[in-house]
């Protein structure tokens, strides 16, 4: 993945909860300059992290 689409796909799930809100357009460009800044390290993690608590990991089958 790339440093400017892993930044995209941050700012997507940033935006996500946000839509509809009232607003969205001026907090949506304080979120890109703010993200756009961010080292890509620190992009993949935020990313990462999101990721892990959007979509939770399968819990392993438990076999009895």
């Amino acid at each position: 993945m790339t440093n400017t689409t892993a930044k995209a796909q941050l700012l997507d799930l940033l935006i996500e909860p946000l839509k509809g809100c009232k607003g969205l357009y001026a907090h949506r460009q304080n979120l890109m300059q703010r993200v756009m800044r961010m080292p890509d390290l620190e992009v993949r993690d935020h990313l990462d992290r999101l990721k892990a608590s959007h979509f939770p990991a399968p819990e392993p089958c438990r076999a009895k």
